[in-house]
């Protein structure tokens, strides 16, 4: 099974979109966690950067159709990545947010979770003997519905940012249109004939989280 029940293409989910783009909620470096973490940041950073990059290739339209099963492996290896980088950078930058910013880290994270659960149901659907597969295909509905709590928490996150005005302005506006952004494309993108239905739901789910993920990837990468 490699198809999101809910929007129909591969998975559509992606990571609330514009989630943490370039953004640098503290001044400087919470390193009260772990003295070791601020130094392997930028390892961090570059595994989320690819993981980012193959998340949202692995949902470009026809990847899912001609490659179902190595897509599906391919975009849990992409999301597990990302959610170790996030929680790295959510270590380094969680004191300037405050709890609701940790509210918006949390419904990340929590929906990044839901995203491998999700790919790995797709994945290991079709290697189950006899008629398991449609069980584990339908294990996996709950697992892509609560994979869209990564918008709620980018836009939750945002406007955490936005108050305590940390980081760049424009990206704490990205990540708060998260949410809306992504219900406007997928409906937009559902309305429309093919072939820019396709890429118009892309842009507005796994291209777009890709891109933000990219971006927190860069941060990380930083040293400072």
């Amino acid at each position: 099974m490699d198809s999101n029940p809910l929007f129909g293409g591969h998975h559509h989910l992606s990571m609330g979109g514009h989630m943490t783009a370039l953004i640098d909620p503290l001044a400087g470096n919470d390193l009260s966690a772990t003295g070791s973490t601020p130094r392997r940041a930028p390892a961090f950073g570059a595994a989320m950067c690819g993981g980012a990059i193959v998340f949202a290739a692995t949902g470009f339209p026809g990847v899912g159709a001609a490659l179902p099963q190595s897509t599906n492996w391919a975009g849990l290896a992409g999301v597990l990545l990302v959610f170790a980088g996030f929680r790295v950078f959510g270590i380094r930058h969680r004191a300037a947010s405050g709890r609701l910013g940790s509210w918006g880290r949390g419904l990340v994270m929590a929906g990044l979770v839901a995203t491998a659960v999700g790919f790995l149901a797709n994945a290991v659907g079709p290697l189950v003997p006899g008629g398991a597969e449609g069980m584990v295909g339908l294990a996996g509905v709950p697992a892509w519905v609560l994979s869209h709590l990564v918008y709620i928490g980018a836009t939750v996150l945002g406007m955490a940012c936005l108050r305590k005005r940390s980081g760049p302005l424009p990206a704490a506006v990205l990540m708060i249109a998260s949410l809306p952004l992504l219900v406007l494309g997928v409906a937009a993108g559902l309305s429309l004939g093919e072939p820019a239905s396709g890429f118009v739901t892309w842009a507005a789910t796994e291209g777009q989280a890709g891109l933000v993920w990219s971006l927190v990837g860069v941060r990380l990468c930083r040293r400072d």
